[in-house]
């Protein structure tokens, strides 16, 4: 713990340097955002598509190469232009096509439109309406922009899609920018009549080390009204950076910062190659696919070490040459073969003697025995998806995908997102340090819910169903997009309903989001559904099994 005096500089740090605001702060301050050449390019192309109104354009990059601060500086550029008006979606994850129209629709109107309870063709119908009076009677500029693109539903795909089919002979009446990662890509390329419409494509990539110098330099200037800012970098210093970074700017100021701060603590004057370098290692070296771990170091590693064995073996060759050969030590060593990886298991397949064929039936079933030993048993931690006699404690595991949120997982799994899942999902996982920053690989474990009676009889639909979680999402989103296909007015929801009994074990059924209170209206529901040729489902009830749900089955 720092004494009082001491805290206090550290965290004034800026006014020790003769600066007058921090200058590797984290928020997007529009004061701060560096015109690179790409950054400038990106943004005239857009100014240019949606002033002229060619309608759909997208943006794509990795985590961190500046597309939400591109995002801001584009809703800077309409803010005072009377002709121009901007929307902005910051998460774009919507569990069904009537919520993101509905989003759309009081972003366009306001919030009066809840009070008519909008259908599908409703909410479509105003959003209609609006763009073409201030399109077409007042000729203003209507911007959509999208961040977090890749959070896109398949069903917000083809909404935007059918948006964009609202046009003059002239342009179109709703411009659309998208700010994605790089996954988005494979939506496009499995969504062509949405790729079609693009007008604009922009990938962002990495800062050249210039860029990077010049940015870091740039944001020194805004923190102090000095002509000439300080020299708080060397250029080293600066190439650690960058070579550490690899020129992506989110990672370039939070680098920046931590140094600084340690130029500060070691009672430095400035940041050198050491500084940079320590940072760096300290910062990268826990994060998934950061630091020694990542694929990408060990291969620049391997490619340094071919390179100085290339070198080395240059530089012996031709010393050979000018001093009239190789020693014979020399040469023992250089020819001397080399161990291979593979040796050991070669050795092995080559044997003198062969084996009987019980000594081979024994090595067999011994190895089948051993291997049987080192498998996890899951069964006693996930709980066994034959019939079982306990309720299981826990529904399974998921892994966290590029784009996904915790909230989003818990909202798919229990059909809502209310503090009490969170909560539990949260005491399940004592690995997770930030629930609103896991890692893309991370595994999620969800625990059952069990509803201690029900004191209502119920019918619900099936549409699908699975033995395992895991198995259970990757079926949900086929059959939202079914339905979504076969009803493209009016698509139902479709929830994951999770159950128990000694007969089955336990199941996870994919249902319509309402349940019915009676068998009569389900089947006619059901009759509905079944005009489809791709959709196929039966009723639920559960009276008189014994039936425990591990998730809530009302909403």
């Amino acid at each position: 713990i720092f004494p009082k005096k001491q805290k206090k500089t550290l965290m004034d740090y800026f006014k020790i340097l003769n600066l007058d605001k921090e200058p590797f702060s984290n928020s997007p301050d529009p004061a701060f955002f560096f015109q690179s050449r790409q950054h400038v390019v990106c943004l005239q192309k857009l100014e240019m598509s949606l002033r002229l109104r060619r309608g759909l354009n997208v943006v794509i990059g990795e985590v961190g190469t500046g597309k939400t601060t591109l995002c801001r500086q584009l809703i800077r550029l309409f803010a005072d232009d009377e002709t121009a008006e901007t929307h902005l979606i910051l998460d774009p994850f919507f569990s069904d096509p009537l919520k993101f129209l509905l989003t759309i629709a009081e972003m366009f109107e306001g919030p009066d439109i809840k009070a008519d309870g909008p259908d599908y063709w409703h909410l479509k119908e105003i959003i209609k309406q609006y763009l073409f009076r201030r399109g077409v009677e007042e000729n203003r500029t209507v911007i959509l922009i999208i961040d977090e693109g890749q959070k896109l539903p398949d069903f917000c795909l083809e909404i935007l899609r059918e948006l964009l089919n609202y046009e003059t002979n002239e342009y179109k009446l709703l411009q659309i920018a998208i700010f994605a990662q790089r996954e988005f890509d494979e939506m496009l390329r499995e969504r062509a009549n949405f790729a079609d419409r693009m007008d604009i494509y922009h990938a962002l990539e990495p800062m050249s080390f210039r860029d990077t110098r010049q940015m870091i330099r740039f944001r020194i200037q805004q923190s102090c009204d000095a002509a000439v800012p300080p020299a708080l970098f060397t250029y080293p210093g600066l190439w650690a950076i960058y070579r550490a970074t690899r020129g992506y700017p989110r990672k370039i100021v939070s680098l920046c910062h931590r140094a600084i701060l340690a130029m500060i603590i070691q009672n430095r004057s400035k940041v050198d190659w050491f500084i940079a370098r320590s940072c760096a290692q300290r910062g990268f070296s826990s994060g998934a696919g950061r630091g020694k771990h990542d694929p990408a170091f060990k291969a620049r590693r391997r490619s340094r070490f071919l390179a100085y064995v290339s070198i080395f073996l240059l530089w012996f060759t031709a010393l050979a040459v000018t001093f009239g050969g190789i020693p014979d030590r020399l040469k023992l060593l250089v020819t001397r073969p080399l161990r291979s990886q593979h040796t050991k298991e070669q050795v092995t397949v080559r044997q003198d003697t062969e084996i009987a064929p019980s000594e081979k039936n024994e090595q067999k079933t011994q190895r089948k025995s051993t291997e049987h030993e080192d498998c996890p048993k899951t069964n006693d931690v996930w709980g066994d998806i034959r019939p079982a006699s306990e309720i299981p404690k826990m529904l399974g595991q998921l892994t966290i995908k590029q784009g996904e949120t915790l909230e989003e997982l818990i909202h798919k799994v229990y059909g809502s997102s209310h503090m009490k899942y969170q909560e539990a999902v949260i005491a399940a996982n004592a690995h997770i340090e930030n629930p609103n920053r896991l890692s893309i690989g991370e595994r999620v474990v969800f625990p059952a819910m069990p509803l201690e009676s029900v004191q209502q009889d119920g019918w619900w639909l099936e549409l699908g169903s699975a033995d395992t979680l895991e198995a259970a999402m990757k079926s949900s989103g086929k059959i939202a997009s079914e339905l979504f296909r076969s009803f493209p007015d009016d698509p139902p929801g479709v929830r994951l309903l999770s159950y128990w009994n000694r007969q089955n074990g336990m199941k996870f059924a994919l249902i319509l989001e309402a349940y019915f209170s009676d068998e009569i209206s389900a089947r006619d529901r059901l009759n509905g559904l079944r005009t489809s040729p791709g959709l196929d489902g039966k009723i639920l009830s559960f009276r008189g099994e014994g039936t425990v749900f591990l998730t809530e089955p009302y909403f």
